[in-house]
């Protein structure tokens, strides 16, 4: 589904994924956005070199022997540095002591750090502590927030997602290549934000964010940083991987009876006031039509969050702001 690119056949799929990388990491003055990305493998794997060559090429991954099960505690302090200087010292101890495979053959770290700067600024004077409320319904359980607020024209619409109604506002970061779309649901039991979950695709994301209307709005949304550290062999059934008797890395290494041991993924967003100016208000003597009054999107209960990168129509990021951390 990326626009111009051939996914027709094995090479195209290869390939496309790498003009999206390559996209993906285009230097910018605008945002930030790092990736750590490296398959280690214990050094009796043998890697065939034409594997080393084509990963590096087409998915900016790093391929390296390390003495994984002789020397795993030194390994691990490696891994994690070159993870913590990858994402200019936002993601830290990726592999904790309690987290790490000390009989490790094949292991994968990735990781993604992601600042942007908004098209327009919020103004640090107009954000508050204000009330967040985990149960929606009840008013007691509630937290602190540092809420942001700006008014200003935004894409925003109410959409009947399943039984969920929700309140989709896009807000664009500086170049307009990224944006940041919040889905917040009016009814925010834990139920309606489940069900909301589940309907989540990459074609409805794109979907929805291609439903939207520009109108004034007057957004609050919290200010915040997030990590998420996932341990893919729990969440994913992956036999024909992690199954020494099953997987079949024979495209990748000479050595037999190797298996994948773990798959790591950690993010770390942040989500602050800093964008470029305010534009200066287009005066309209002619028009006489009174202004509608501002769509308010108050973000003070749990919501969904993805961000948009419009070049390659790929989600980059999507996530879950639940409560305060």
């Amino acid at each position: 589904d990326v626009p111009n690119y051939e996914c027709e056949t094995p090479e195209g799929v290869h390939t496309t994924l790498s003009k999206i990388l390559a996209s993906l990491n285009e230097p910018s003055i605008n945002y930030t956005l790092s990736f750590a990305n490296k398959l280690c493998g214990d050094h009796a794997v043998a890697f065939i070199q034409k594997f080393i060559h084509s990963v590096l090429k087409l998915y900016w991954t790093n391929v390296e022997n390390m003495d994984l099960q002789n020397a795993p505690e030194e390994m691990r302090r490696i891994i994690n540095l070159w993870v913590e200087f990858q994402t200019h010292g936002k993601i830290k101890d990726l592999l904790p002591k309690d987290g790490f495979d000390y009989l490790a053959q094949l292991l994968h770290v990735n990781a993604l750090y992601f600042k942007g700067q908004w098209q327009v600024r919020f103004d640090e004077q107009l954000t508050i502590e204000a009330p967040f409320y985990v149960h929606y319904a009840n008013k007691r359980d509630r937290q602190t927030v540092q809420l942001m607020n700006r008014k200003g024209v935004y894409n925003t619409a109410l959409l009947n997602i399943g039984e969920t109604e929700v309140r989709v506002l896009e807000i664009p970061y500086k170049d307009n290549k990224l944006s940041f779309f919040v889905l917040l649901p009016t009814d925010c039991d834990p139920e309606t934000l489940q069900q909301l979950e589940d309907s989540l695709t990459h074609e409805h994301l794109l979907d929805w964010s291609g439903q939207l209307k520009p109108a004034e709005v007057d957004v609050f949304i919290p200010k915040f940083s997030l990590e998420k550290k996932l341990y893919a062999t729990e969440y994913l059934d992956l036999p024909s991987l992690q199954d020494p008797e099953k997987a079949d890395f024979s495209q990748a290494t000479t050595t037999e009876g190797v298996a994948l041991t773990q798959l790591v993924h950690d993010t770390f967003i942040e989500i602050d006031e800093e964008g470029g100016e305010e534009p200066e208000a287009r005066r309209c003597p002619r028009d006489r039509h009174p202004r509608q009054e501002a769509v308010e999107v108050l973000a003070d209960h749990p919501f969904l969050y993805y961000i948009l990168h419009r070049p390659t129509q790929s989600i980059i990021a999507l996530g879950k702001f639940a409560k305060p951390e």
